[in-house]
């Protein structure tokens, strides 16, 4: 039975849902023991079967519910018809104001507070809020509509009792709904941060993506420019990789290289690879000197040369780039800064590939 309730309970997978499951959960228990009570008090039946009848509507309810998947509206009819119609029988069974039960139905009205924000709500709040007055307002100026009349002894065990199923149900409510808000937060922030990360991140290599590298050049890069280079790599003859090899081991081929470039890079230092586009890779170098940039560059390309495939091992990956200072003279801005270094990957490729081409040798 446990495992059944716990597999319910993990498919209620929205706050609405968990809170409609636990309100109406705690409502039912406590009218079936308010239902025990009044015949332990021996009160009178109506007041029993009243009782029941608050039960019975939440089942019916939360049968409504399960085959409309209407949870708010159902809520809100579940509310009301506490509210404005079994309380109110209660109200005059149970002995009226010489009884707990406006603690019953004070509690009522906290429950609707519970519902989802909208019009509805608030016409639910103040039409059962302006029931419950006249009612009060009724057995005052009527005394004998009050079927029970309760003496001292009865009227506060009535108030003893009801005070602790009220303060049972106001706080496992409440308990209930806060780890509902806190879990649909969590799932929530895992879902913002998971976003957050497919917005930075190649979904295939893992590395950043085009959008962030760029965003990182213009925001972070330029405005340091002198400390940093920009290296533009691509992978050599790879559409003959796809064609020949098929698409999956080209897959493998550029998370190969990914990781390969990812382990260049030291973040620490500020640097930052990415996945440019299809087979381009960028890579921001921070070092001293061009030469130092250089030997960066040129050790990945080395590492590059050495990668075999199990499923291809007559298989042979390259690739040609471009290496440029940040600060060279005459750029003015990121966009042009790219615009150079393409021309040099370009360069690399024209003169023979599996090479890196700088300013100087050009």
């Amino acid at each position: 039975m446990a495992g059944i309730i716990q597999r319910f309970w993990k498919k209620q997978d929205t706050l609405e849902r968990r809170l409609f499951w636990s309100i109406l959960v705690v409502v039912t228990v406590v009218a079936m023991i308010s239902a025990i009570f009044t015949i332990f008090e021996g009160i009178n039946y109506a007041a029993s079967l009243s009782a029941v009848g608050c039960a019975l509507v939440c089942i019916a309810v939360a049968t409504v519910a399960v085959k409309t998947s209407l949870y708010n509206q159902c809520y809100l009819v579940m509310c009301c018809m506490l509210s404005c119609f079994m309380l109110p029988l209660l109200f005059f069974f149970c002995g009226g104001i010489t009884s707990g039960m406006p603690l019953y139905c004070i509690t009522s009205l906290a429950l609707i507070a519970f519902a989802a924000r909208g019009r509805a709500k608030i016409i639910a709040f103040v039409v059962s809020m302006s029931i419950q007055l006249f009612l009060v307002c009724l057995a005052w100026v009527y005394p004998d509509l009050v079927m029970a009349e309760l003496d001292r002894d009865a009227s506060y065990l009535d108030f003893v009792v009801t005070m602790l199923l009220t303060g049972i149900t106001l706080y496992a409510v409440g308990s209930l709904s806060l780890r509902a808000y806190q879990n649909e937060r969590e799932k929530s922030s895992r879902l913002v941060s998971r976003l957050d990360y497919l917005s930075r991140r190649d979904p295939l290599t893992g590395l950043y993506n085009r959008r962030y590298v760029l965003d990182y050049l213009e925001n972070t890069v330029w405005k340091r420019r002198n400390d940093f280079y920009l290296s533009m790599l691509d992978m050599d003859n790879f559409k003959q990789i796809n064609c020949n090899c098929g698409y999956d081991l080209g897959d493998q081929v550029l998370c190969s290289v990914g990781k390969l470039l990812q382990r260049s890079e030291d973040d620490m230092a500020g640097e930052c690879v990415a996945r440019y586009g299809c087979e381009k890779f960028m890579y921001v170098i921070s070092a001293g000197s061009e030469v130092e940039a250089y030997a960066k560059v040129e050790a990945f390309r080395k590492a590059v040369r050495q990668l075999t495939f199990d499923n291809a091992p007559q298989l042979s990956v390259t690739v040609s780039g471009g290496l440029i200072p940040c600060n060279v003279r005459g750029i003015n801005d990121v966009r042009h800064l790219l615009s150079k270094v393409d021309e040099l990957r370009m360069a690399a490729k024209a003169q023979g590939k599996n090479q890196i081409r700088n300013m100087v040798e050009n």
